[in-house]
């Protein structure tokens, strides 16, 4: 199985309010690397989530080989909407 690397944005709610965080995740496709991340998430205490965005990132020369675990790598410290800038569906 061949992996690859993934960005995956989602739409999530904490204790402080709703916010936009990122994974780096290692995962067959995109599908799986959604999967991964939003099972993060929800680890970490994130709720309402929402599927923002998943994509891969170009590889930069000298990158290590991905191996081959799906993984969650890491993620972003969550970025706070606003409500005065939000605009809800």
């Amino acid at each position: 199985m061949a992996l690859k690397g993934f960005n995956v944005m989602l739409q999530a709610e904490d204790t402080v309010g709703e916010c936009f965080v990122s994974y780096g995740v290692i995962a067959a496709d995109a599908d799986a690397a959604a999967r991964l991340a939003e099972g993060a998430a929800q680890s970490e205490g994130f709720w309402s989530l929402a599927l923002e965005d998943v994509w891969e990132p170009e590889p930069e020369e000298g990158d290590d080989p991905l191996g081959d675990i799906p993984e969650v790598l890491g993620r972003t410290e969550p970025t706070y909407l606003d409500e005065d800038d939000y605009e809800g569906d």
